[in-house]
């Protein structure tokens, strides 16, 4: 038996977050896109990988971070119609993580964004990475998420 095989340690976790936004969906939903987080994401710089600039469609592919942070992104599935994106974030040495994101009109200016994680860690950043991704730590960073993003939404004002 190989002792490389990176799957023995490899842990597979799911978190679902909800909260509200005072804004409709059709205002909602770009936030959610590679571009759209710039917004209300300190940090976030997306560089494209393919196409050459960073559209919001099925198949775009994206980098963020660098040195153990560096991601490769992948949007899986967008549906602007219906508010809807999928995408799978890969980092080689420690998590593939598959992350949906919808977005539903609850009334004209309030919406309701519901976001699904499943991430497989694995490799020496296992731990970090689960303690993250915690009941406690993913609630803090829904309410982290809706915060920031009504932040963002005041400053559009």
């Amino acid at each position: 038996m190989n002792s490389d095989r990176i799957t023995e340690s490899a842990v597979q976790i799911r978190r679902s977050g909800v909260f509200e936004l005072g804004c409709s969906a059709e205002i909602a939903f770009p936030l959610f896109s590679p571009e759209g987080e710039r917004e209300w994401v300190k940090g976030w710089d997306p560089k494209p990988v393919f196409p050459e600039t960073i559209a919001f469609e099925r198949n775009t592919i994206f980098r963020t971070g660098d040195g153990n942070d560096a991601a490769v992104w992948a949007i899986i599935d967008v549906d602007g119609q219906a508010h809807r994106v999928e995408y799978l974030r890969t980092a080689v040495a420690s998590q593939v993580a598959r992350i949906s994101v919808q977005v539903e009109s609850v009334a004209s200016e309030r919406s309701r964004v519901t976001v699904n994680y499943i991430v497989t860690t694995f490799g020496s950043e296992a731990n970090r990475i689960l303690e993250s991704f915690s009941v406690s730590a993913f609630k803090a960073r829904m309410r982290n998420w809706q915060e920031r993003i009504e932040n963002c939404l005041k400053v559009r004002v």
